[in-house]
């Protein structure tokens, strides 16, 4: 693959609305919010040459043991959350409504990369020919779906029940914290994934963003949290993110939410946990003495949410992959708990179901062995006519259960928004 052309700068959303007719796959990673820990690049991936749909990781480590220039071997794609029973002698969840690979990565003949900062497109691709299919923007996004039968997994009486059967396994000694999980699932007619996915990045702006065209299925992300980022030279950050406060029209309100979480005990107590499990995560794979806390808790503040997060970075091993460095830390420890198998094991017996893409990574591996992955939250995933998004939480010893459905509800507010599902249907349901 070698670089064929510079354009002048163009909308990836407006890039977007023009591939809702697209057959093959393709991938957008969309940098929607910039902040000074995120990224300066969106990367549009199209003309798929190869792709991995697999179980475990082996077939994708095979892919990327060749070293090759970063566009060259790149893969992109997502690591869904039932990887952790390749990594671990943990057992598969049911299936359930929408079922997807564990992991789907493709490589592609084409990819367009947005330099935000700089203002232009960078076209690389495998000859000149792929210049044929660089899309032309349209700003035709409407929103005409329809949805229907919307369900959950659980009630919010099991919700809340499940929170207290956590919170005595606590209690017990048997775990610190655990990421209880819900689903919402139902019928979605005449949707437009790729309009579904412009409007969600207008609504709630996000580092991460990201739409995956797979077949039949899209999965259309708006995650606010890295997972990991390794560069070519193998620094190595994580910024997990423990701690939700809600957002408000009145400015003294909002300041005095986002005060309270800066201030919350309960909040830096979930945060710190996952920050030490996020530590000793990449300090097996990092060079001795090289993994430092840094910006502990952090509020930053979305559209719908403020957040609080830290970062840990550190420097890759020698002699140590990206991949193996990936798998240490898999799946994200701010959507699993701590210790980070017990508190997985306690989730799959209360949630019963398959998780699929959420909990799991979105992103790329470069062929230089950089790599950037976010969390997969808040994320619709849609196929055919079928839709689902999953919203959850950090149970801790002093959680309040009313006060963490409130929390996950919050959580799903603009996807609600974006499928044109009443907020208020999702309490009781």
């Amino acid at each position: 693959m070698r670089l064929l052309k510079t354009i002048s700068w163009q909308e990836p959303l407006d890039i977007v609305s023009s591939l809702k007719n697209e057959q093959e796959n393709w991938i957008m990673l969309y940098s929607g919010l910039k902040n000074d820990f995120t990224g300066t690049r969106s990367i549009l991936a199209m003309k798929p040459q190869r792709q991995i749909t697999s179980s475990d990781f082996s077939e994708l480590e095979k892919a990327l043991s060749s070293d090759k220039h970063e566009q060259d071997n790149a893969w992109i794609g997502y690591l869904g959350y039932g990887l952790k029973n390749s990594l671990e002698e943990l057992t598969q969840d049911e299936e359930f409504f929408i079922n997807m690979p564990d992991m789907w990565m493709i490589n592609f003949g084409l990819l367009l990369i947005f330099d935000h900062k700089k203002k232009r497109i960078d076209i690389w691709g495998q000859s000149e020919e792929m210049l044929n299919y660089v899309p032309v923007p349209s700003k035709t996004a409407i929103l005409n779906h329809t949805i229907v039968n919307t369900a959950s997994n659980m009630t919010k009486g099991q919700y809340l029940e499940k929170v207290n059967y956590i919170k005595d396994a606590i209690y017990r000694g048997d775990l610190y914290q655990a990421n209880l999980t819900r689903k919402f699932y139902g019928e979605i007619k005449n949707a437009q994934p790729a309009d579904i996915f412009v409007e969600l990045c207008k609504v709630s702006p996000a580092p991460y963003s990201a739409i995956l065209k797979l077949d039949n299925r899209f999965v259309i992300s708006s995650s606010p949290e890295r997972f990991v980022h390794v560069s070519a030279e193998g620094n190595v950050d994580t910024r997990p993110i423990k701690g939700s406060a809600p957002r408000f029209d009145d400015a003294e309100k909002d300041m005095k939410s986002k005060e309270q979480l800066q201030m919350s005990e309960k909040d830096r107590a979930e945060n710190l946990m996952i920050v030490d499990l996020s530590r000793n995560d990449i300090s097996r794979h990092c060079e001795e003495g090289s993994v430092k806390v840094e910006g502990l808790f952090e509020v930053t503040s979305y559209a719908t949410v403020h957040h609080m997060a830290s970062t840990v970075k550190g420097i890759k091993k020698q002699g140590c992959s990206t991949s193996d460095l990936i798998k240490g830390c898999f799946p994200p420890g701010s959507m699993t708990g701590a210790p980070k198998i017990k508190a997985m094991q306690l989730c799959s017996k209360l949630e019963k179901v398959r998780r699929g893409v959420y909990s799991g990574a979105i992103g790329i591996f470069g062929g230089d062995g950089s790599a950037d992955l976010s969390v997969v939250i808040r994320t619709i995933i849609i196929d055919d006519n079928k839709f689902e998004f999953q919203v959850g939480g950090a149970i801790v010893a002093d959680s309040c259960a009313e006060k963490e459905f409130d929390e996950s509800i919050l959580k799903a507010k603009a996807m609600a928004r974006v499928l044109g599902i009443d907020i208020e249907k999702l309490k009781v349901i």
